[in-house]
């Protein structure tokens, strides 16, 4: 009796250890995020526009299924892409989403489908100034400020201030050129800029509407930006009138340090052959 009790003992610890150890394995494949799923990152920074080329652009990096999306392209997908261009630009290190890439032919692009998914494209009117004689490019990141009246309790007459409205947004389109391959008729003469009387920028709807609201009020004013300083600078102040005349305030403005931010360094890229 005691050895048959003894043996229940024994196999309910067996059947025991073998739950635990079942419970262990599925609760660290659950923190761990599942399977490893191999996806591809830009190996280097890829402009807007651009045609891939795996070999040279693209690496491979692996990650658990848990944090894959469907939008990533797994590296089984590479010939799929192959020769594909971007629709938008692409910094090193960062995965490549399908939502980055062009699935028309060249001679069926348009600027609708440059504008990625989630995204909107609006278009301000601009003069020489604001396109900075016609250097500006699709492809470049841009701040918007507004200067526009403002109404005083204290005085009949408004205040004028500028407002830093939006920062780091895309540049789609300047006047007509989309970055694409263009007609014949739309080609620039080397070293010399096309004039522009508009710029299409990437917004959300709720920036679009922002600057569908502010071009009605004041005047917008585009402040060219390094492609690679994606970062939102927070805390930016108003300018005044005070800011001008005031030697205190004007001085202050002159030391402001630059902000910065230095970008994220890739991890564990492999070279695709």
């Amino acid at each position: 009796m005691k050895s048959k009790a003894l043996l229940v003992a024994i196999a309910a610890a067996v059947v025991g250890l073998v739950l635990v150890v079942f419970y262990m394995q599925s609760f660290e494949a659950e923190a761990s995020g599942g399977d490893p799923t191999i996806i591809l990152v830009a190996r280097q920074n890829i402009p807007l526009g651009a045609q891939l080329d795996p070999a040279t652009m693209l690496a491979e990096r692996v990650i658990p299924a848990a944090y894959v999306e469907n939008r990533h392209v797994r590296a089984a997908e590479v010939d799929r892409i192959r020769g594909i261009r971007v629709v938008s630009g692409v910094r090193a290190g960062e995965a490549l989403l399908w939502t980055d890439l062009a699935t028309m032919s060249d001679s069926a692009r348009d600027l609708s489908s440059l504008v990625r998914s989630g995204m909107r494209a609006i278009t301000i009117q601009a003069n020489q100034t604001e396109t900075f004689g016609g250097l500006l490019r699709p492809g470049d990141r841009v701040d918007v400020l507004l200067t526009l009246d403002r109404p005083t309790p204290n005085s009949p007459e408004p205040e004028r201030v500028t407002v830093p409205l939006l920062q780091s947004l895309i540049v789609l389109a300047a006047g007509q050129d989309t970055g694409m391959i263009q007609r014949a008729s739309q080609q620039q003469q080397p070293g010399r800029a096309q004039p522009m009387q508009n710029v299409t920028l990437s917004a959300t709807v709720e920036q679009a509407q922002m600057i569908a609201f502010a071009s009605q009020r004041g005047r917008l004013a585009l402040v060219l930006r390094n492609p690679d300083d994606i970062p939102v600078t927070e805390g930016l102040g108003e300018t005044t009138t005070e800011d001008l005349v005031t030697i205190e305030r004007r001085e202050r403005i002159q030391h402001t340090r630059p902000h910065t931010q230095a970008p994220a360094a890739p991890t564990g890229p492999v070279r695709i052959q």
